[in-house]
């Protein structure tokens, strides 16, 4: 019986010796888990798989975190995030940028509201002949059935450089899904001037409208002189990466000064009148035209053409324009869009 006991004895020691090792295993893997799991390298290759799996529009081509430390509440801070996207087209542009700070809230409460609170500071953001500077954002994500949604966002930043045209002071409030971007309300300044509107982005659209309050021409272009206010509102549909039609419409209810140099393409659609010879006077010593109200809307017709309707009257000058105009646009509309930049800015 004693010898039997001690069988007995042995063999609960021996289970609970294995016991104890299977557990000291499972806190080693588990540790060596949370280790893994948390670490910057992992981290940016889980989410870069899972963005370019989620993401149409683009490709995180790279991505990598400094530092990423979760606080007692579950609050995520990743620092030094560097990133590269490229657009889908063969020849798309690349952008690189990088964010000194982002914060990840709510993570503890994920699995009951399905909502992540997102901070980014200060970020960077270039490509060839773009740049962005000092965009901070604010976000509220929500994530349920493999599908995002930001009920609200905004978002301030220092400036955004395009093609010689530089817009300052910005400041976004948006929300959005997978198909619908809609900024319901955004401010920035350009060329001494102040502009705000709306904006909504779609997989097949694009719809800006803005509001011009002193907008100063001279900052324009250095060959032009005088001051706007007024409206635009510009569409453009799209159909893969190709743009299929465009819509604009400037409205300057207050009227412009512009050089007359800048009507000379006019002349030839405008059949010889009083009109007429007032232009060629104005155009010929360099002189201005001061409108009382200009009117500029525009379509396209095919993907390659344009309908241009110009109308301004001045009242001191006795000149009523009403002019339409066909363009052939060389190279399509895309092209013409990602040349507009450099015509603006002259």
């Amino acid at each position: 019986m004693v010898f039997s006991g001690g069988r007995g004895r042995d063999r609960n020691l021996l289970m609970l010796k294995k016991v104890l090792i299977f557990v000291f295993v499972l806190l080693c893997l588990a540790v060596a888990g949370i280790y893994v799991v948390t670490r910057p390298w992992f981290v940016a290759r889980a989410v870069r798989s899972l963005v370019n799996a989620q993401v149409k529009e683009f490709q995180l081509r790279d991505l990598s975190f400094g530092k990423i430390h979760v606080d007692g509440n579950g609050l995520v801070t990743i620092s030094d995030t560097r990133f590269t996207l490229q657009l889908p087209s063969p020849d798309g542009q690349k952008w690189q940028g990088q964010v000194p700070v982002v914060y990840l809230d709510n993570l503890r409460s994920l699995a009951k509201s399905e909502t992540i609170l997102v901070s980014v500071e200060r970020l960077d953001a270039a490509t060839d002949g773009a740049q962005l500077k000092g965009i901070s954002s604010q976000m509220t994500v929500t994530l349920a059935n493999s599908k995002w949604h930001i009920p609200k966002g905004s978002a301030k930043g220092d400036f955004f450089s395009a093609s010689g045209v530089t817009f300052t002071s910005l400041e976004a409030y948006f929300s959005g899904n997978e198909n619908l971007l809609l900024a319901d309300s955004w401010r920035a300044q350009w060329a001494g001037g102040n502009l705000s509107g709306r904006l909504t982005v779609t997989p097949q659209n694009y719809t800006i409208q803005a509001n011009v309050s002193r907008l100063e021409l001279s900052e324009v272009a250095p060959n032009m002189r005088g001051r706007v206010n007024g409206s635009a509102e510009v569409e453009i549909q799209k159909s893969g990466n190709a743009v299929s039609a465009l819509k604009g419409h400037f409205d300057a209810p207050q009227g412009a000064q512009i050089p007359a140099a800048f009507l000379q393409p006019v002349l030839a659609y405008i059949p010889a009148s009083t009109q007429r010879d007032i232009l060629e006077e104005l155009i010929a010593p360099g002189r201005d035209v001061l409108f009382d109200h200009a009117d500029v809307r525009l379509k396209s017709v095919q993907s390659d053409s344009l309908n241009l309707l110009v109308k301004m009257d001045s009242k001191k000058l006795n000149l009523d324009l009403a002019v339409t105009i066909d363009l052939n646009v060389e190279g399509g509309l895309k092209s013409l869009i990602e040349r507009l930049p450099q015509f603006i800015s002259g």
